[in-house]
């Protein structure tokens, strides 16, 4: 008597190998947006003046806040 046949191992074969090429995909993508983000935030980071502060808040609620120093005076510094 034949419990499993191979037309289901086949099935749950193929079934796991679609959800890890979905999984594959999906980790791709947000990976390619994140660096996207990421390039997006360090261009308006170096075009801010100094003191200047940044707050980029995501859509899920998570924030980030980037200050930029003030420009070091030389004068009066001991090194």
């Amino acid at each position: 008597m034949e419990i499993i046949g191979w037309g289901w191992v086949v099935a749950a074969v193929a079934g796991n190998l679609t959800v890890l090429g979905a999984l594959w995909i999906r980790a791709r993508w947000r990976n390619q947006q994140e660096k996207t983000r990421g390039d997006a935030l360090i261009a308006i980071a170096e075009a801010l003046p100094g003191g200047g502060r940044l707050r980029d808040q995501r859509a899920d609620g998570s924030c980030s806040t980037l200050t930029v120093p003030a420009a070091a005076r030389s004068v009066g510094r001991r090194g």
